[in-house]
Parts: structure tokens; C-alpha cells; sequence
């Protein structure tokens, strides 16, 4: 989990505390913070520190992270820190029968630091291990909300005009029209309440903007939405237009929502690398230029920089879970466990019982 423990190092040493070094494989958790696992390996936290996407310290002194894993091998790493370790030393496996793994015949880190949540022993939990396992799991010891019929998985992403929550990416697939219109409730809920967005505006994800395009349970999510007067509706939205909508909200079943997220990841990667390999070149003339303009240069290759947007929150769960990428780095973990603490310090779990 090196990660996680990059991340706890710097906090640690921001803090003046002895840094927490770095062992790949083993996962973090804190208390006072929010839990969360690497490589099937979770962290703990009990009301995390807050922190700022654009690379400013989660700087809370109650902050502590509670790692989940082999204490024997992390326990030093973390010599002198407020930091912690949970004997958890078995990641979840792939091929885990999702029975066994739901009954705690298999003990795993994942379901040790989700408990540990369930118990009140930790605030929130922060896991980069299967979303499948994590959703399944959450829903199993922590339970859903009243009323919510599907859990969502909602991340905030960068667009041209403004940042925008897309949901569901990954937690539901061949959702009803019914559960859609949940979920732009639930996006709304969250902009407004973690985002303080006022009065936002709401699209659904189609392949299509016209009103008689797109698979029949789309077009009918759009009539319950478009009727909701609670929702402020603007219409569909194109793939290709994902990133200059200007909706606040983007609503999507899990199956698209994740295959047009990750398409964005790869082109953003693919993009950044070009940047990267054109400005590798050595002559005096580019020596020059980046002089000139090495500040706008920073800025744009930031802008496709994934780990400024980690962490995903599962919508509808009666407790705060964040999704990490599996293959965040420091600064991908510390903006998943800044999500944390902004869902756990805007009261995004009770608002949304409320207004669901």
C-alpha cells in the first residue's frame, strides 16, 4: 500500500511527527479519520482531517490512520506517528466466494475495516480493493439507508465550465428507471450538501441529446426526472460532450457511467503522455519555451493528472465508504480521504435519509 503510507508519511512529517515509511501491499486506517485499503488492504480513519485537492495537507490534529494489514511488518513504519495498525494480515482474493466472504468465513482487511465502521471504532472507511467486494460488504455490516432502493457511486470530475458528480460508475448494472431517478436525487443531495451547489441542474448520460434517442429505460428516467420538481432537468448529454455539459449532476447506470469514466482516464493518460514525450526533447529553442511558459505547462499537465479527482463515495449506504483507484499514489490517497472527511463533515449519510 505504498501509496497510503507515502501519503501518512508526509502528514506526519507536516505535522512534525517522525514519518511513516512505506511498504508496498499493506493498507492504512485511522482513527479519527476514514478507513480505507490499497491492494485489497484497508484504512481506517475516524473523522478525517480535511484537505484540499489542489495539493494542501489534510491538516486536522485528530487525524489518525489506522492501517489494516500485517502489524508486524507496518507497526514499525509507523514508529512515532499517532498512526495505527489492525491485525489483518489476509487481503480478500479475487476468487473469494462472495458468500463465505459476506458470512466472515473468510476474514480479510476490507471486511475488518468496514467493521470497524459498523462498530463506531472508525468515522469512515477508504478502500482501493475490488468496488464489487467493498459495495457488497458495505451493504452487508453497514446496511442502506430507508428508502434507497440501489447504492450509487459518485465522483466528482473536473469539466471545462465547472466540476461536475457523475453517478453510477460501477456499482449497479441494468438499473430500472425508477433507480435513476433516485440517483440524480442522491447527486443532488450530495452537490448541494458536500459541494454547497445551489439549485443544481441535472443531466442524464445518453448516446443521443435528442428526447426519442436511447435505450427505452433512459427515455423514461428522463420523464420521471424531467417531472421531479424537487430536480432542475437540462436534458441528455453526450459522451462526447461529458466535459463541457455545464450539468452539475451527471446521472448514468453503473455499466456506462463506468465505461465512459474509464475511457476519460485513458484518454486523460494518453494525453498527458504525449505532453509529457513532446516536452522531453532537449534544444535550447524548447529549453526556451518551457522558461517562458513552465507555469502554464505545470497547469495543463495537472489538468489530466487522475489523482487531483481520487476517491469515490458510495451513495445510499447507512455510513461514509470512499472508493479508491487501485492504483492511487500519495496524492490520490490523500484527495480519497479528503473525500471522507467532506462527507463525514457536511453530514452527507443523515442529509441524505432526509431527503430520500
Amino acid at each position: 500500500m505504498r501509496g497510503a503510507l507515502d501519503w501518512a508519511r508526509d502528514y506526519a512529517a507536516q505535522r512534525g511527527e517522525p514519518s511513516a515509511g512505506e511498504r508496498e501491499g499493506e493498507p492504512f486506517a485511522s482513527k479519527e479519520p476514514s478507513a480505507g485499503e490499497r491492494e485489497g488492504e484497508p484504512l481506517a480513519s475516524k473523522e478525517p482531517s480535511a484537505g484540499e485537492r489542489e495539493g494542501e495537507p489534510l491538516a486536522r490534529k485528530e487525524l489518525v490512520l489506522a492501517f489494516f494489514g500485517d502489524a508486524g511488518r507496518i507497526a514499525p513504519l509507523l514508529d512515532g506517528t499517532r498512526h495505527e495498525t489492525v491485525q489483518a494480515p489476509r487481503c480478500l482474493a479475487v476468487d473469494d466466494p462472495l458468500r463465505e466472504t459476506l458470512r466472515g468465513d473468510r476474514p480479510s482487511s476490507m471486511r475488518s475495516a468496514i467493521m470497524a465502521v459498523a462498530d463506531g471504532r472508525a468515522d469512515a472507511v477508504v478502500s482501493a480493493g475490488s468496488t464489487g467486494a467493498l459495495m457488497a460488504l458495505s451493504r452487508h455490516l453497514l446496511g442502506m439507508l430507508p428508502g434507497v432502493r440501489r447504492p450509487a457511486v459518485v465522483k466528482t470530475l473536473a469539466g471545462e465550465q465547472q466540476e461536475f458528480r457523475m453517478l453510477d460508475l460501477g456499482a449497479n448494472i441494468g438499473t430500472q428507471p425508477v433507480h435513476l431517478h433516485q440517483f440524480a436525487r442522491m447527486g443532488q443531495v450530495a452537490a448541494t450538501t458536500v459541494d454547497r451547489v445551489a439549485d443544481p441542474t441535472v443531466a442524464l448520460l445518453n448516446i443521443g441529446s435528442e428526447v426519442n434517442k436511447g435505450p427505452a429505460e433512459v427515455r423514461a428516467a428522463a420523464r420521471l426526472v424531467d417531472a421531479d420538481e424537487h430536480l432542475r432537468y437540462v436534458g441528455f448529454v453526450e459522451p462526447d460532450r461529458l466535459f463541457r455539459a455545464g450539468a452539475d449532476i451527471v446521472v448514468a447506470d453503473g455499466f456506462a457511467g463506468n465505461i465512459a469514466l474509464k475511457s476519460a482516464e485513458g484518454a486523460a493518460r494518453m494525453a498527458r503522455f504525449m505532453l509529457e514525450r513532446e516536452l522531453a526533447e532537449a534544444s535550447p529553442r524548447l529549453a526556451l519555451a518551457k522558461a517562458l511558459v513552465g507555469e502554464r505547462l505545470k497547469r495543463v499537465q495537472q489538468a489530466y493528472n487522475p489523482q487531483l479527482y481520487n476517491g469515490a463515495v458510495l451513495l445510499g449506504l447507512a455510513g461514509v465508504v470512499v472508493k479508491s483507484h487501485g492504483g492511487a499514489d500519495r496524492e490520490g490517497f490523500r484527495s480519497a480521504v479528503a473525500q471522507a472527511h467532506r462527507a463525514l463533515d457536511s453530514g452527507l449519510v443523515g442529509k441524505l435519509a432526509a431527503g430520500i
